[in-house]
């Protein structure tokens, strides 16, 4: 069973630094800069790559909603339906499935619409079960309406302060989301993020901890590249084992649209700004300076 501390410990060893932690938060130099540093490293490195150990799928609370059908708030940004809460451990939200057998809007009062009793005999069940995952606009952004409840101890959530909250926005009805989560357990990573990690922090606290400068820029440099290493191999592996098939847009197909205003994944499709459908990674800031 491994923990953060002994994640940190690889760290310092990592780094030559000949001290062992008891625990994270044992309050002594040492401590102080690997906890300071943990968090953010940890942050920055799951969303480097699409490390599936991290990928996680869940239903969306509702905030508003315009229609007034499944929350008493009505209030939304404009010009989309739902608003959600952004699950507190998301640290990179890809996209926003739609719904198996659900519309994309509700259907407007005293059009046609589709019967609620079945035209025939035989039963139907609506759920996931051999579908192919469907992605749809959405949005991440900031809405002041919605502000943590008095008394709450927002600055534990992500997302939130007392001015607002973070927000997804989205056309599709009771939604979950694809995201990559903050795994803060060592024993879900598997080898390569745990590598990374463990070179990733090195690389952060060797210069703080160290006395020999120039020995310290050496050791960070060395850190940097199995950083870089491990990060690629994931992103290689992604690439190889993300989608099984082939009967989607390709990524660059779509990028060529986004912000464009000329396709419907772009902004000015009459939808909104919404995000790119299928989010990959981010840059990972490195402590030479540079990003990879």
């Amino acid at each position: 069973m491994f923990s953060p501390t002994d994640i940190a410990n690889e760290a310092l060893d990592a780094a030559g630094l000949e001290y062992t932690l008891g625990d994270l938060e044992d309050g002594n130099r040492y401590a102080q800069v690997c906890a300071r540093r943990y968090r953010p490293c940890l942050a920055a490195l799951l969303r480097s790559a699409r490390w599936q150990f991290a990928r996680k799928q869940q239903p969306l609370q509702f905030l508003g909603d315009t229609t007034g059908q499944y929350t008493s708030s009505t209030i939304v940004v404009p010009p989309w339906i739902y608003e959600y809460a952004l699950p507190n451990d998301c640290v990179q939200a890809h996209y926003v499935p739609q719904q198996p057998g659900t519309q994309m809007a509700p259907i407007p009062q005293g059009n046609i619409a589709i019967p609620s009793t079945p035209l025939t005999s035989a039963t139907y069940t609506n759920n996931w079960a051999g579908r192919r995952l469907v992605p749809t606009r959405f949005l991440i952004t900031r809405d002041v309406n919605y502000p943590p409840q008095p008394g709450s101890e927002w600055w534990e959530v992500q997302g939130q302060s007392p001015m607002g909250q973070t927000v997804v926005l989205s056309n599709v009805p009771c939604a979950t989301l694809v995201y990559t989560s903050l795994v803060l357990y060592p024993n879900e990573w598997d080898v390569s993020f745990r590598e990374a990690m463990v070179a990733y922090l090195a690389s952060e606290i060797v210069l703080p901890l160290t006395k020999d400068k120039k020995l310290g820029m050496a050791l960070r440099r060395d850190q940097i590249a199995i950083v870089k290493e491990r990060v690629n191999q994931a992103r290689i592996s992604d690439g190889n084992e993300y989608w099984s098939v082939n009967d989607h847009t390709p990524e660059w197909i779509s990028f060529r649209n986004v912000g464009n205003g000329r396709g419907w994944f772009g902004g000015g499709s009459g939808y909104g700004d919404g995000g790119f459908l299928y989010q990959g990674y981010s840059s990972l800031a490195l402590g030479d300076g540079t990003a990879y």
